[in-house]
């Protein structure tokens, strides 16, 4: 699996993590606003990683 088939893997799983939450408990608007980012954080992290990681093979 390639970094960036990993990358998407993990946002798939987050945001469907994120949407199960939602679903099964009451959750704030304040709450679902710092979990989204909170998820984009990570997302962003995994992407900086990523084209780190691609910047050292070149």
């Amino acid at each position: 699996m390639s970094r960036v088939s990993e990358v998407k893997a993990l946002q798939d799983q987050r945001i469907k993590e994120m949407k199960e939450r939602f679903k099964k408990e009451e959750v704030s608007d304040s709450k679902r606003v710092e979990l989204m980012i909170q998820n984009m954080t990570q997302t962003l992290n995994d992407i900086s990683f990523t084209l780190a990681m691609i910047a050292d093979k070149k």
